[in-house]
């Protein structure tokens, strides 16, 4: 008598066998739930109006939603716990369960903060609070500087501080670039798609499967932020746990390259910096201005890249494709840069960086024109 049904260990052997397609299912299922989500988080976000005003500080018209960030979050975890029942080990179920609870506390976090509005402060010390207890939890910190500067192996207590302030400044940075339409999502899609990559040719399926979930998200929530009708911001929800998503895997990649003579792995903290040099220099660049200017860092304003890129009469769409171009082409460079020293690949990669960036601002100004 035949089988009706199939165990566990036997789908996932044959899933294990087809990883090609299991992975483009994976990203497939993670934009179909987020998808279907979505126009219910439109509707609540309406009903109970949590939505934003467009003003002379913003880049957009009229009231959107702005809990784009519990559609992503749905998306994001339904697909990884799920993917999580069939590939991952017992050391890594563990890890995910300090992930899920981790990622949980910021989607509340942020949704305070998109409704109340929190202290910057404040914000910042939960932000060190969830890193603490991550690095702490999964034991995935950044335990080495692959040579760069000199540095190689890091003192524990000076691991887990430096893997603190990566993961923070992180969450953070992509929290600043979420200014204009679609910006926020294509980056972060881009970076986890690469980090899936990665992690799919060095055999950590699991892991990129954890990237391919953010990717199909993010993809779903890109189709209703670019959407005239059904338009929705991610919110600080979104940016922080987008955010903590994008820093568990540089970490993780980090962690991985010391043990690795993988090409990909290569200069992996320059590939890193690469990767995240947008919003890391962009970052820097509005932190630095407003000190000049004597103001808080943390305040509001429109001195970032991208609003140079508007007021230079791009729209929101051509503006946020320059930038997804300009960061393939940096990560690219530092790809083909991984067969020299460290520090030759960084003193080459951070002009060509600086450089790029600083177009905008050596081209003429001309009338804003917001799309």
């Amino acid at each position: 008598m035949e089988k009706l049904f199939f165990t566990q260990n036997e789908i996932t052997l044959f899933l294990e066998d087809y990883k090609l397609f299991t992975a483009i299912a994976v990203l497939l299922f993670s934009l179909s739930v987020t998808l279907l989500v979505m126009p219910k988080v439109i509707a609540i976000s309406k009903l109970k109006n949590l939505t934003a005003q467009g003003n002379n500080r913003t880049s957009h018209k009229g009231i959107v939603p702005v809990l784009g960030g519990l559609g992503v979050f749905i998306g994001l975890l339904l697909t990884v716990n799920i993917a999580a029942v069939l590939f991952a080990n017992y050391s890594q179920l563990v890890d995910l369960v300090i992930f899920n609870v981790l990622v949980l506390l910021l989607l509340i976090i942020g949704v305070a903060d998109d409704i109340l509005v929190i202290a910057p402060r404040k914000k910042l010390y939960y932000q060190i609070f969830i890193a603490f207890v991550f690095c702490l939890g999964t034991h995935m910190q950044i335990i080495s500087f692959s040579g760069l500067f000199g540095l190689h192996t890091l003192h524990p207590i000076v691991a887990i501080i430096f893997s603190v302030f990566v993961i923070v400044l992180i969450i953070n940075a992509y929290n600043l670039i979420d200014g204009i339409d679609g910006l926020a999502g294509v980056l972060g899609a881009l970076i986890s798609f690469v980090m899936a990559i990665v992690f799919y040719v060095t055999h950590h399926f699991f892991y990129a499967l954890i990237a391919l979930s953010l990717v199909g998200a993010l993809a779903a929530f890109l189709v209703y932020n670019f959407s005239r009708h059904r338009k929705i911001f991610l919110g600080d929800s979104g940016s922080m746990v987008v955010g903590f998503v994008l820093a568990f895997q540089i970490v993780l990649y980090l962690n991985l390259s010391v043990n690795s003579q993988a090409l990909v792995f290569k200069n992996a903290p320059v590939f890193v910096l690469a990767l995240l040099s947008y919003p890391f220099l962009d970052t820097l660049r509005v932190f630095i201005v407003r000190i000049k200017n004597k103001q808080s860092p943390f305040i509001a304003d429109r001195n970032h890249i991208h609003h140079r890129l508007l007021n230079l009469g791009l729209s929101h769409k051509l503006a946020t494709l320059l930038i997804g171009v300009y960061t393939i082409l940096v990560t690219a460079v530092a790809y083909v840069l991984s067969e020299v020293s460290i520090n030759l690949a960084f003193a080459i990669l951070l002009p060509v960086a600086i450089v790029l960036l600083g177009i905008p601002f050596c081209i003429k100004k001309t009338k804003s024109k917001y799309i």
